[in-house]
């Protein structure tokens, strides 16, 4: 049977084998609804649902003849070649990429010629930085392989996407692309134009501080915000009600006859001290006293205080304040 070809029909191509198939426009309209199957038994067309009625019903679902629309014999594949992973890959000339990117408070527009070193894009050590897109510190990169410019995904948490489609790895052919990274959309377009060389660009990550190192840090840092404030005794409830009284470094003592005397036949003479610890701690001690010092509610004796805690003895109620 001699073959009609009809240009404006696209062809159907199988993936498995890569026969392809010219058919023409009145055929290709039943497809959808009917059966057909390539030479290698691979199926071409036809939907799941028709597939299923066939199941049911064979003689009502049709089965499509595809041979006579045969326009190329089917080749087999060449085998891919064996790449020896101690050989330098041969690299083409350098090319050039144009990178448009804007965002809230940054903005990219630069062209690039990528050679030898990849161009990298990420939040941080890299030569397209998107500080504010939730991209990952190194989030892809493009660089040459041959003489084409290859983007590849560097594991990153919310992936890359190359003209809507998340990609591992992808060639970028010629004119213009979306890239879509984390939140940022970024325009790529391969151009002849001189660039910016893309340099190595070294990523400096911290080593992580060990076990003791940290609580090292840590407790500087608490001490250093305690010392900077200022431990204050402030007399909320009882005869000096609104009465504020700085705790120095060797501690103030509150009872009849203390560093702050209050006028409570309930308090002992020396009743309750507050002071800080050498690392800024501000502590309440009770003196032996024969009410008890109270610490929101709760017995004191040698007690940590922090700011906004509640101190009861006899009638009164101090609160402690950093200022």
């Amino acid at each position: 049977m001699a073959l009609r070809y009809h240009p404006r029909m696209p062809l159907i191509r199988c993936a498995k084998c890569g026969q392809a198939y010219d058919v023409p426009g009145v055929i290709a309209v039943r497809l959808p609804n009917s059966i057909a199957t390539c030479a290698c038994g691979e199926w071409l067309a036809g939907s799941k649902a028709a597939l299923l009625a066939r199941l049911g019903n064979p003689e009502g679902i049709k089965e499509i003849d595809l041979q006579p629309y045969k326009v190329q014999r089917a080749e087999t594949p060449a085998p891919a070649p064996t790449v020896d992973p101690h050989q330098t890959p041969t690299l083409g000339p350098p090319r050039s990429i144009r990178i448009i990117a804007r965002g809230a408070h940054e903005a990219v527009d630069t062209i690039f010629t990528i050679g030898l070193h990849p161009l990298w894009i990420g939040r941080t050590g890299c030569h397209v930085e998107l500080a504010e897109a939730e991209l990952s510190i190194r989030h892809c990169s493009i660089s040459m392989v041959g003489s084409n410019l290859v983007v590849r995904d560097a594991d990153s948490h919310m992936g890359t996407f190359l003209d809507g489609q998340q990609i591992t790895e992808a060639v970028i052919a010629d004119g213009m692309h979306l890239l879509r990274v984390g939140s940022a959309l970024v325009s790529i377009e391969p151009t002849d134009q001189k660039g910016v060389p893309v340099e190595p660009i070294r990523l400096d990550v911290p080593k992580p501080l060990e076990e003791a190192e940290l609580v090292h840090k840590i407790t500087q840092r608490t001490a250093a915000q305690k010392a900077a404030a200022r431990p204050v005794l402030i007399c909320i409830g009882g005869p000096l009600n609104g009465q504020e009284f700085e705790i120095p470094t060797s501690g103030l003592v509150v009872g009849r006859e203390g560093h702050v005397r209050v006028p409570d036949e309930f308090l002992s003479r020396r009743h309750f001290e507050v002071g800080p610890d050498p690392d800024g701690t501000v502590r309440v001690r009770d003196l032996g006293s024969r009410n008890g010092t109270y610490l929101n509610t709760l017995p004191a004796q040698n007690t940590k205080v922090q700011s906004g805690d509640e101190i009861r003895a006899g009638v009164n109620r101090f609160r402690i304040e950093h200022r």
